[in-house]
């Protein structure tokens, strides 16, 4: 692990309450979407908590970008949204208007995976 501070990512930016809900609503349409394919996802939130010292200022406490767990045959991959579109590992952008038709993305690369490790 390194110990030099420039070598660290950035936190992720905190998310402000209607903002870090209407993220997780979105996901938890993809969510629905994929549960009637057939594929099983998990929903996680992630809080960030700085403990502050009284000389130094800190970056703040909060929510972060939720992120949705899908388990496919070909692996887990992971889901998130910037509230206009559903961003997945694999590279793909779905709108986020559309969750079944990003369920079924996720679902025909799954399968073009297994596909092609036959």
């Amino acid at each position: 692990m390194p110990t030099d501070a420039s070598s660290a990512q950035p936190p992720e930016p905190i998310l402000i309450g209607p903002e870090a809900a209407r993220r997780l609503l979105l996901l938890s349409d993809l969510q629905t979407a994929l549960a009637r394919l057939g594929i099983r996802s998990v929903l996680a939130r992630t809080h960030r908590l700085v403990l502050r010292p009284p000389t130094a200022p800190c970056a703040p406490s909060g929510q972060t970008n939720p992120r949705l767990h899908i388990f496919t045959p070909a692996g887990t991959t992971v889901a998130t949204t910037d509230g206009t579109a559903y961003h997945l590992a694999s590279g793909h952008d779905c709108p986020a208007a559309d969750p079944a038709a990003a369920a079924t993305l996720i679902r025909d690369h799954a399968a073009t995976h297994v596909a092609a490790l036959r």
